[in-house]
């Protein structure tokens, strides 16, 4: 189960809870199956639920936030007043054409059907859900399983609000040194810091339109931005990156506060200092990002509200 994180000395203090979401140990985000998440008498769906899963832990967050959980089962008032005065019958998606010629996500659709009451609530939907694929294969949508792929109820994104990958780069920045890295990352799962833990986990929609309906932001850019002097980037936000980093009290303020307690501590040759208070500023941070991002203007990308925070 272990899988590498930054430094080789640490793996064996990573630690997946098995059927929870709480007390696990995790800096990196390297489990994300969450398809066959049902209860069942076999234990087989046992496997999918554990601390390190992030759509697990982002899906447990979506149905304990009642923030999020608003604004994911918003749609059921303003869309049926929409399909009341038959003013639209499809909703558009945001899938692209990729370099070989193919759509991205293959297994989605151009358009999808505007929804009815709990098509796309957390827990949903109520029926079952029938499609098509740009392959023409049928796609069924089981009571109950939205959310638990990337395209049920629509295209989406279990998003770290603290992105897996500029922790890593934080702390792995040659600045900082292999010693002392290696001290901050150890420090982190000593006190039991989850990169995957639900309150760092947001669904997002990858739909423009769907963000629109929603009055949420999307995940990414994609090849239809808001913002012209934003590029395209269709697996990346690097504008919001830099600004998790760099904001009042952001990530670069938190990790340069783990360097300066490390270093004291190996020039007066004492005990290493604890992470308690690291941590919960980690997760303070996660609680801030979250309330931006869900405040924000439905349908923009994460980068173009990163940029418009930057100009404020």
């Amino acid at each position: 189960m272990s899988k590498p994180h930054f430094y080789p000395q640490n793996e064996h203090r990573h630690w997946p809870a098995e059927n929870s979401t709480e007390g696990g140990k995790c800096l990196v985000g390297h489990e994300g199956d969450f398809s066959n998440f049902a209860k069942k008498k076999d234990g087989s769906a046992r496997k999918h639920r554990n601390s390190c899963n992030y759509r697990y832990q982002a899906y447990e967050q979506a149905t304990s936030e009642k923030k999020i959980k608003d604004y994911l089962h918003t749609y059921n008032d303003r869309t049926q007043q929409i399909l009341i005065h038959d003013q639209f019958d499809s909703v558009r998606t945001s899938a692209y054409s990729t370099e070989a010629g193919g759509k991205n996500p293959a297994n989605y659709c151009a358009t999808i059907a505007p929804p009815r009451r709990k098509d796309w609530d957390v827990g949903g939907p109520n029926r079952v859900i029938r499609r098509k694929s740009f392959k023409r294969e049928k796609i069924i949508i089981p009571k109950g399983y939205n959310f638990t792929q990337d395209t049920w109820p629509y295209w989406n994104n279990a998003h770290h609000l603290i992105p897996k990958g500029t922790l890593r780069k934080v702390i792995m920045d040659p600045k900082i040194g292999i010693e002392i890295g290696a001290l901050m990352e150890k420090g982190l799962l000593e006190v039991e810091y989850n990169i995957n833990h639900k309150i760092n986990m947001l669904f997002l929609p990858q739909d423009k339109e769907v963000g629109e309906i929603l009055d949420m932001p999307r995940h990414i850019q994609l090849k239809e931005g808001d913002d012209d002097s934003i590029a395209a980037h269709c697996v990346q936000h690097p504008v919001y990156d830099k600004m998790v980093k760099e904001i009042d009290r952001g990530l670069g303020k938190v990790v340069e506060e783990f360097k300066t307690k490390i270093q004291k501590a190996i020039k007066e040759n004492c005990e290493k200092p604890k992470f308690t208070l690291s941590k919960q500023k980690l997760e303070s941070l996660s609680t801030r990002l979250m309330n931006m991002i869900l405040s924000s203007e439905g349908g923009r990308s994460l980068d173009s509200i990163a940029k418009m925070n930057e100009a404020n």
